[in-house]
């Protein structure tokens, strides 16, 4: 008997369920040990089936790894989504506002995951799935940016692949926007920011990103005057 029919007949996995298997067990790789314990093996043993048996579906850690953050980049659209839109229907809602909170509370609630999608290991770049998955995220924050700029948005903003914006007249904005976002994050689940939560915890932080952080950086928005040559050209080169 394989170590998958084994599994099986435990009442564990079966042949098809071994790709989410295989998921769900790196991700809880992920979670206890982060990147730096994260083994293909390791994953195969928490999925209860042979190290050889996940190159079916992934064929290597890569491709394990670009599945994970695949389902990142789709688990971060879906809430910055549902997110904009619940702000579109409440009073004095904004949109901006709405899918940076989206945004840190998709990372924390899946640290591992959001390490994957942003982390230094090597994923698949050239994978469709993962290119759609990218691809929509990233236009999801181009598009809000240009919301709160006021400029209109192309229907075409949530299936062009990301490098395309390389000459986004509004570029300086969007990454404003992400480096933000993204930095407060990454510095929260890392826990770099733990010295300045130990009276309150990890609610005064919360508190002090949703309520001022992210007001400062839409007030930002609000008074940026760039145009698109000031991109080509740097305030201070003479």
């Amino acid at each position: 008997m394989t170590k998958i029919e084994a599994g099986s007949a435990r009442g564990g996995y079966h042949h098809g369920d071994l790709r989410q298997a295989m998921i769900t067990a790196a991700e809880a790789v992920l979670t206890e040990k982060g990147l730096a314990g994260f083994t293909l093996r390791e994953c195969a043993r928490r999925a209860g089936v042979s190290p050889a048996a996940p190159a079916h579906h992934f064929g290597n850690l890569t491709g394990l790894l670009t599945a994970i953050a695949t389902l990142g980049f789709d688990g971060l659209s879906d809430a910055m989504e549902a997110a904009a839109e619940a702000a579109s229907h409440r009073a004095n809602g904004n949109r901006m506002a709405a899918i940076c909170d989206a945004y840190l509370a998709t990372a924390l609630a899946k640290p591992g995951r959001f390490r994957v999608v942003f982390g230094q290991m090597g994923l698949n770049w050239e994978e469709p799935e993962f290119k759609r998955a990218a691809g929509r995220a990233f236009g999801i924050l181009v598009r809000e940016t240009r919301c709160e700029l006021g400029r209109e948005s192309g229907d075409d903003l949530l299936t062009r692949h990301p490098p395309s914006f390389a000459g986004e007249p509004d570029l300086a904005a969007i990454l404003f926007v992400w480096s933000v976002t993204h930095g407060f994050t990454t510095l929260l689940i890392d826990g770099q920011l733990d010295f300045l939560a130990e009276e309150g915890g990890r609610e005064v932080l919360l508190g002090l990103y949703s309520r001022h952080l992210v007001a400062i950086l839409i007030a930002a928005l609000r008074t940026l005057d760039l145009p698109p040559e000031a991109l080509a050209k740097p305030r201070g080169d003479g």
